[in-house]
């Protein structure tokens, strides 16, 4: 089966002047992780996923010291509040993720959910020829669990 034919094709974009606090509304609202940040072509030209809005932790440099960063900074996450209030108008362009990983529309299912598995990632874009067709994710494959035959 292909990508094609289990992917989502109304697919939630933002561009890149759209505002972090308008990411956000559109994750909670529609209940998605990511969404893809597209050009005027539709290329998909980076992704904003909750993990980009939210705590991680870092090693600080020649130490086993880990923490908490929060949009590329060292973060006190007792802080968070207001460190969400102070970049509400950050843009995709200042968070997304450009090292996009997509998946052709005509390859194969099992491609994809193998690709997602590899990289730690649980929805694609689904391009064909470099523009954004759809998006596949983990739920859209296990959709497939309950098809008859």
């Amino acid at each position: 089966m292909k990508t094609s034919e289990v992917m989502t094709p109304d697919v939630i974009t933002v561009r890149t002047e759209t505002t972090v606090e308008e990411i956000a509304r559109i994750l909670t609202e529609h209940r998605i992780n990511s969404v893809p940040v597209v050009d005027d072509e539709f290329h998909v030209i980076g992704m904003v996923s909750e993990r980009e809005l939210f705590l991680k932790e870092k090693g600080i440099p020649f130490s086993l010291v880990k923490l908490p960063t929060l949009f590329r900074q060292w973060v006190d996450p007792q802080r968070i509040e207001q460190i969400y209030a102070q970049c509400r108008s950050h843009t995709a362009a200042d968070v997304m993720n450009t090292s996009v990983i997509s998946v052709d529309a005509d390859e194969e299912i099992g491609s994809a959910a193998t690709t997602m598995l590899k990289n730690g990632v649980s929805s694609l874009p689904v391009v064909r020829d470099g523009i954004l067709q759809g998006i596949v994710s983990r739920a859209d494959i296990l959709r497939l669990l309950t098809r008859s035959e």
